[in-house]
């Protein structure tokens, strides 16, 4: 038996598999990366593309992490929207940048909001240019894949032919200009002079710093404004060059007339710091101000703005004031009041002593009156008997409740003299106590007396002092010793509180009464009642009759019809 022979690969397959691995491995080699690796792409805006074109490598300190894939022109329109769409609104680039869009690989990620792209020339040996890249802050958020990023975010270098370019016939004039006055301003002015004592003031510049750090300001964005600001200043002075050579010529005749005081102003300028320091609470008081002065502006915007109607339409009152102070008018003013001044004259004189009780009265409140107003109790508490926070009441606080005890009198009176009605109590507590040598005296109160606030020993009246002006005087003092009573309380069965504690004739008769009273305020309200609840509220409401509160209609207190 034969043995098997295996079969030999045909020489076009090994043909097509060398043609194969070939191609494959010169795209890795050219390419750098295989063919079915999806890189991460961005793209960027630059102003300038500065011949760039694919394949030109992205680098990231020196090191190839990516490299051009296109490139392509925008419009002036497109360039606009890609600033709107991904810079919000930031400056526009300038009309036909180009659109940059880059690959790179994973060890350019992760890639941030505020990174950087700058296009630089490579070496002289390798030609073109790359793209410098700076992946940007950790703390700024990472961008995905597709994201754009604006010409705020780019910068390219600055070509030969650029400088050249700026330095035309018209600036290098400008420019030889420049540098004649400067040197006629060092040795003809005493320019050099200037210098060399600002060499000496060597000392004095170890504040520079602090001062650059002020030009920052206190907030964001202060800095940028400012230079905003002075950007729009120098944009105005720029339009007209006749005003701003007068300005030049009047800013030199300003400092030479320092110049021609230097002695003095010197001196003055040794006295500054001494100034300043002085002017620190000033300066407080004045920012601590300018909060309220805007309140005020913005509520004074509608009175400025409807100013004009109002100064229209009192025109002519203001016609008929002018009048008024012609000379026949005021004229006959002045004999008018001829005779009444010596009489004010008078007046005056004879009030000195009413204008002196005045004052003193005035004195009064200010120095005792109203301080004692706003002074609290002050117990002296060792015991901790005391049950309220001094710290929540003043005097003029609590004082006037004091009116409404008093509100019983003159309400009524006789030759006697006025009535007082005396509202009677009863409480769960029963107080036992020896007072002023009376024996045994009882008494029902709602809650146990712990003590009191002041004591009858401290109860005296502040001695009266009429030859003593009342401004000179202390003010009451409100510090007192916490007293402990001196009665036992007991509390009370619940058979001996309310209604259970009644006896004798008729009190059964009242208890079931009042729990017929208490009963009915289920009844509510209710739009129809049974026979036997309407029968319950009339004999609820004689009840009340008998015990003397006739006065009472439960038929409307309860909202029912009990006919």
């Amino acid at each position: 038996m034969r043995a098997h022979r295996r079969e030999r690969i045909p020489n076009w397959a090994i043909g097509l598999i060398m043609v194969v691995v070939i191609a494959a491995a010169s795209m890795v080699a050219y390419t750098k990366e295989l063919p079915w690796n999806d890189p991460y792409e961005v793209t960027v805006i630059f102003p300038s593309g500065q011949k760039l074109r694919t394949s030109n490598p992205v680098r990231i300190a020196g090191v190839n992490v990516g490299e051009v894939t296109k490139v392509e022109l925008l419009t002036e329109d497109e360039t606009d929207q890609s600033v709107a769409t991904t810079a919000e609104g930031l400056d526009s680039p300038e009309p036909g940048g180009v659109a940059v869009t880059i690959a790179l690989r994973e060890e350019a990620l992760p890639l941030h909001e505020d990174a950087l792209f700058k296009i630089r020339p490579r070496l002289f040996l390798e030609g073109n240019y790359f793209i410098d890249l700076q992946p940007g802050s950790p703390s700024a958020p990472v961008v995905d894949e597709g994201h754009s990023f604006p010409v705020n975010r780019t910068s390219h270098s600055v070509q030969l032919d650029q400088v050249l370019t700026t330095l035309q016939s018209d600036v290098r004039a400008d420019l030889q200009t420049l540098l004649q006055e400067f040197g006629a301003a060092l040795s003809v002015y005493g320019g050099a002079d200037g210098l060399r004592a600002l060499n000496r003031t060597g000392p004095n510049l170890r504040y520079s710093a602090q001062v650059a750090e002020a030009f920052r300001g206190t907030h964001e964005g202060d800095l940028p404004g400012m230079i905003s600001g002075l950007s729009r200043v120098l944009g105005g002075l720029s339009e007209s060059e006749e005003n701003l050579s007068e300005l030049i010529t009047n800013f030199r005749r300003f400092t030479g007339s320092f110049a021609a005081q230097d002695v003095a102003l010197g001196r003055a300028i040794d006295q500054l710091p001494d100034t300043l320091a002085a002017a620190d609470p000033f300066f407080d008081n004045i920012n601590s101000s300018l909060p309220f002065l805007r309140a005020f502006a913005r509520e004074a915007l509608p009175g400025v703005r409807t100013s004009p109607e109002s100064l229209r339409a009192s025109r002519p009152f203001i016609e008929q004031l002018r009048l008024l102070m012609t000379p026949p008018e005021l004229q006959g003013l002045v004999a008018d009041l001829r005779p009444t001044v010596p009489r004010l004259h008078s007046l005056g004189t004879a009030n000195l002593g009413l204008f002196k009780q005045n004052r003193r009265l005035s004195s009064c409140f200010n120095e005792v009156i109203v301080p004692w107003s706003k002074d609290q109790v002050q117990p002296v508490d060792p015991a901790g008997l005391y049950p309220h926070d001094p710290e929540d009441a003043q005097v003029f606080e609590q004082g006037p409740f004091g009116i409404t005890a008093t509100a019983v009198e003159s309400r009524s009176g006789d030759a006697n003299g006025q009535n007082l009605r005396v509202l009677g109590g009863t409480g769960a507590f029963l107080g036992r106590s020896n007072i002023g040598g009376l024996g045994n005296v009882v008494s029902l109160t709602p809650l146990p007396v712990p003590g009191a606030l002041p004591g009858i020993d401290e109860s005296a009246k502040t001695p009266f002092e009429p030859d003593v002006r009342c401004e000179t005087q202390e003010p009451p003092s409100l510090e007192a010793e916490v007293v402990q009573s001196p009665t036992t309380f007991t509390p009370l069965p619940a058979s001996a509180i309310g209604v259970d504690a009644l006896s004798g004739p008729g009190a059964d008769e009242f208890r079931e009464g009042a729990e017929l009273t208490n009963s009915l305020s289920a009844l509510a309200g209710l739009a129809d009642l049974t026979d036997d609840q309407a029968k319950d509220v009339r004999t609820a409401q004689r009840f009340f009759d008998e015990i003397g509160l006739s006065d009472v209609d439960l038929e409307r207190s309860l909202g029912v019809n009990a006919r």
